[in-house]
């Protein structure tokens, strides 16, 4: 199951671009970008995405790009734990 990644095109100008490629490359991350979010409060003063439409915001791209991997690691952990209580 791909993880969705959305990013806002005015976002990406500000310098979360080389995220989105980075990302792109990953093979269990579905990265799309869009106009805008609608979090334009968010989007002038720091770097954000949405992760399966969560925010993840930080105050630098690297640690953005951090951020997000954790979140990633996050929904996995607790999509495991759903599926281990189907069981």
């Amino acid at each position: 199951m791909l993880t969705l990644v959305e990013f806002c095109s005015s976002n990406m100008l500000k310098g979360t671009e080389e995220v989105y490629r980075t990302l792109e490359e990953d093979p269990g991350i579905d990265v799309l970008d869009y106009g805008c979010l609608g979090h334009c409060g968010l989007c002038s003063k720091a770097f954000f995405v949405l992760v399966e439409g969560k925010i993840v915001s930080a105050t630098t791209p690297e640690k953005l790009l951090e951020k997000i991997y954790k979140r990633i690691d996050k929904l996995k952990i607790e999509q495991e734990s759903w599926f281990e209580d189907l069981s």
